[in-house]
């Protein structure tokens, strides 16, 4: 990989595509541009939200980083990438409630709840009359029925997302699969059945992460350590200020996120920028604990709606690979979102990990006598939260920046719930484009 000091100098030549930001979406894209491009990214490495972070010999991610597509053509690009270095396993998600493990998801084991909350979940979802929902919270109801809603989707969405679910729109729910009905009456009378059958089987790196896959789709010019302060547009296309070096590119792709980038540039009219102020999103923490046993191996992950346990997910990172693992240890990651500057998010680093221990200690999670050691890493951009603004905001957003003629790819340029896969089409998609005129 190259480095900003070997391309240190006041003023570059003209090149022809500039990427902003070194996220898995700006990478590919560069891998599968025809014209040289150049990435500028602002961390000391490439890979934005996959990247793989190691504390004392443990390896983790910023969430979970598992590869699956409902689209073969991915599918089919990872396998190509990772080579011999791709692994795959079998989906082991469990919903952690009232101290029960259940079956991923909720409504696909329904029978452990008991006689009584089973049967309420069953003639709930069979009865459901709800009208048709005008927000998240309404289309629970009307998807699920009132007892699944109420006991797991409600509270659990209402962890990850920092908002009440009636106040956030329907047009992303797709990415929640309506169950057939046949599953949820075959779970509710004990018989087994799958749900989100694309996500059962899942690729994961055996060696080095989430990061692995960046590592594998990194072959282009990029500049690490790189700030910019600054976009101009000028006669021979776009001037690229950062902290101490200038760049000059015919075009420009952004691809980090678009509260930052549009800082960068002048003249941007009010109604845009009170537009992208009001996009939410919610920070995340992650929190690593390993321990010297292997109790934490045998799940993938466990979603935990209990509104008084700070996580509202773990995985266990020796499930995905036993490389990120020491041999006879195992560890976990817990999931923390928050707003921005709120109570949550104004905890220091380790009265987080501590609220973590105890939490997961107090449900019989982990025993704190067996920890080895912990670790946490904070990303000021976790998920876009799609309130009931959210479509009005981000095409005000889009719709200015492509009359400026700058395109936005990935998570938070394009400011989309969108994971790796997803990022990666649409990567291939761009660079098809570009490629063609």
């Amino acid at each position: 990989m190259d480095t900003k000091a070997h391309y240190k100098r006041k003023i570059m030549e003209i090149e022809k595509i500039g990427i902003l930001g070194g996220g898995i979406s700006g990478l590919t894209l560069q891998r599968e541009l025809r014209e040289r491009s150049h990435v500028l990214e602002k961390s000391d490495k490439p890979g934005g939200l996959c990247r793989t972070f190691w504390k004392d010999g443990f390896g983790y991610d910023i969430g979970g980083h598992i590869l699956f597509s409902k689209n073969q053509t991915i599918n089919d690009y990872v396998d190509a990438l990772l080579g011999a270095n791709a692994g795959q396993q079998r989906r082991a998600n469990t919903v952690l409630y009232k101290g029960k493990y259940l079956k991923y998801p909720f409504e696909n084991d329904l029978a452990k709840l008991g006689p009584e909350e089973c049967y309420e979940c069953l003639i709930d979802y069979l009865n459901s009359d709800y009208p048709k929902p005008t927000n998240f919270e309404g289309w629970m109801y009307y998807t699920f029925g009132k007892s699944i809603a109420e006991k797991y989707l409600i509270p659990y969405n209402r962890k990850i997302w920092k908002t009440e679910p009636s106040s956030m729109n329907v047009e992303w729910v797709e990415r929640i699969p309506k169950p057939p009905k046949e599953d949820v009456i075959k779970s509710a009378v004990g018989l087994s059945t799958e749900g989100y059958t694309h996500q059962l089987h899942f690729r994961y790196p055996i060696n080095g992460g989430a990061e692995a896959l960046v590592t594998a789709v990194q072959t282009g010019l990029v500049t690490t350590n790189c700030n910019i302060t600054s976009i101009k547009k000028i006669k021979e296309g776009w001037k690229v200020q950062t902290q101490d070096s200038e760049y000059t590119f015919e075009d420009i792709v952004i691809n980090f996120p678009i509260h930052r980038a549009v800082k960068c540039f002048e003249n941007v009219p009010q109604n845009v920028t009170d537009a992208i102020n009001a996009l939410r999103y919610t920070t995340i923490r992650v929190v690593l604990i390993a321990v010297n046993n292997k109790s934490l191996l045998d799940k993938s992950a466990i979603y935990i709606p209990d509104p008084e346990i700070l996580p509202h997910r773990l995985c266990y990172m020796g499930y995905f690979s036993r490389k990120l693992v020491k041999p006879g240890t195992s560890s976990l990651i817990a999931e923390i979102t928050a707003m921005p500057n709120s109570d949550i998010d104004n905890m220091s680093n380790q009265e987080i990990i501590d609220r973590t221990v105890s939490d997961l200690s107090r449900i019989n999670v982990i025993d704190p006598a067996t920890i080895i050691t912990t670790d946490l890493v904070k990303c000021e951009f976790g998920y876009p939260v799609y309130d009931l603004k959210y479509r009005e905001n981000v095409t005000t957003m889009r719709e200015y920046f492509q009359s400026i003629d700058v395109k936005l790819l990935g998570r938070f340029a394009e400011f989309e719930y969108i994971n790796s896969d997803e990022c990666i089409r649409r990567a291939i998609v761009m660079a098809t484009q570009i490629n063609t005129l």
